[in-house]
């Protein structure tokens, strides 16, 4: 028998070998980890959670109205291993996520796009499932048997080392889940949503908004259909599509009671909810980041998406090219020139590097090129020291066949690069969720543009408020405005 197969039989067994029935699906799962252990991992990881998506948001009455629709859907589980927290992260993407042991998440930024409580249950309940049906676990239990079946069997290829808690917890959670898990996960949440009284056609109402947003913003980046799909999942997660199909067949039989959407409770609740970024952060005003505590400012030009956190900018663009931004972390008193070759690019043979005057500051750049798994790749530095004596860096990162095409976008926003001042600085203010109903004479161009969107201000409110951009609007009806 060839040893190809030999060690594939071999490693059938061992997976047999830790087999169980699955209280929440029913069915046969291969899971070695017991639920102490998954606690142990979700209360490591759940630090470096926090440390990555800006920390818990402060919001007390938000807080208690999410963790009761949430340990309500729980209550609808076969599962009784653990007790769960649900946390409302202060970010503002739109992201949900769990960890082993019952460690809930939903960004603020997603608890703006959701429009009613049985929305939101439809959402923690996915998350739920993928707890009670210990999908983590199962990834977990594998990754552990290929690990041990190759040290026996002198495998030539590496897998991590398993023994650090919070960083198998952070795996767990964003290394990504099966096709099959990712949708037996929203199977399991709209069985949750039937039980605890939830309307589940909720469920594929918020699939499609999901949907909306995310064809939104890739038309403002400029992504053709390709790069959508490139960008938003990776092969092992299910199209948004095929998760509205999946729902819409689901519940179609199912009777939806409309007192159990909930949505004026929801909106009410999220009533002056943080929008977009804290000042600390900076902001994103159409194409240009204005930081109002650092006063600086640049621009990105069209099939840019700015993303931000607290430590740096990036933007891609939809020709593989990105840009991070980020200030130095000391303070340096020779030339930046220096600074450049001798401190960011130490021990690195940069080509070309030269001073430069970016509105009247001193500057420098070179740049270098790298022959990587993706072929031949160009970096550019370029560093700026402002008037306070902090040095601020762009990295143009770019295929090196798609530079010559690029560097006149690259160049643009070196040189866009500027300081701000005060009185500009201080009209720069975080936006919040306002509710506020419709008057008689209220039109969705009206209320758009008395939001606080700088482009795209139309298409934006309609998707927010689950509306088509050329509807009308009936008077009385409760909508989201985003405002300062």
């Amino acid at each position: 028998m060839p040893r190809s197969v030999l060690l594939s039989l071999l490693l059938v067994v061992v997976l047999l070998g830790g087999c169980e029935i699955n209280q929440e699906t029913g069915s046969l799962d291969f899971n070695t980890v017991r639920p102490e252990e998954e606690k142990d991992i979700g209360a490591e990881a759940h630090r470096q959670v926090l440390a990555e998506f800006g920390g818990v948001y402060y919001d007390p009455a938000l807080a208690a109205y999410v963790e009761r629709v949430g340990q309500k859907m729980s209550e609808q589980s076969k599962t009784r291993n653990f007790d769960y927290r649900f946390t409302i992260l202060d970010s503002p993407s739109i992201n949900a996520f769990a960890l082993p042991g019952g460690y809930i998440y939903i960004t603020r930024g997603l608890l703006a796009l959701i429009s009613s409580e049985a929305e939101l249950a439809g959402v923690l309940g996915h998350e739920l499932a993928h707890v009670t049906a210990r999908h983590g676990a199962q990834r977990l239990s594998r990754m552990r048997a290929e690990e041990r079946f190759c040290a026996a069997f002198l495998c030539d290829f590496e897998l991590p080392v398993l023994s650090d808690m919070a960083a198998i917890g952070m795996d767990l959670t964003f290394g990504g889940f099966t096709q099959v898990q990712e949708l037996e996960a929203d199977k399991l949440g709209i069985r949750y949503m039937q039980r605890a009284g939830y309307d589940t056609h909720s469920m594929t109402a918020f699939l499609k908004k999901l949907k909306a947003q995310t064809d939104l913003e890739a038309e403002i980046a400029g992504l053709t259909l390709e790069q959508r799909k490139a960008r938003g999942y990776s092969s092992t997660h299910p199209l948004t599509e095929d998760r509205i199909a999946q729902s819409s067949k689901l519940t179609g039989d199912m009777e939806g009671d409309p007192d159990t959407v909930g949505k004026r409770d929801y909106l009410v609740a999220i009533d002056g909810l943080l929008y977009g970024n804290r000042r600390e952060y900076g902001f994103v005003t159409g194409k240009s980041y204005m930081h109002p505590i650092r006063r600086i400012a640049f621009d990105i030009p069209e099939g840019y998406t700015l993303y931000t956190d607290s430590r740096r900018v990036t933007a891609i663009g939809a020709d593989g090219a990105i840009v991070l931004f980020e200030p130095s972390r000391r303070l340096v008193r020779g030339s930046v020139l220096d600074y450049l070759e001798t401190i960011w690019a130490e021990g690195i043979m940069l080509q070309d590097p030269r001073r430069l005057t970016i509105n009247g500051m001193e500057a420098a750049t070179g740049w270098m090129r790298r022959d990587t798994s993706r072929g031949l790749v160009d970096f550019r530095l370029v560093a700026t020291r402002v008037e306070t004596g902090v040095i601020y860096r762009f990295l143009f990162i770019s295929p090196s066949a798609m530079t010559p095409r690029l560097s006149e976008g690259m160049r643009s926003i070196t040189y866009s690069f500027r300081m701000i001042g005060e009185a500009e600085a201080e009209q720069l203010q975080p936006l919040r969720i306002r509710i506020v109903s419709a008057g008689r004479t209220d039109s969705l161009f009206g209320l758009a543009s008395q939001s606080g969107f700088t482009d795209h201000a139309v298409k934006r409110f309609a998707v927010l408020n689950d509306l088509d951009p050329g509807s009308s609007i009936e008077p009385g009806r409760i909508v989201k405005l985003v405002k300062k």
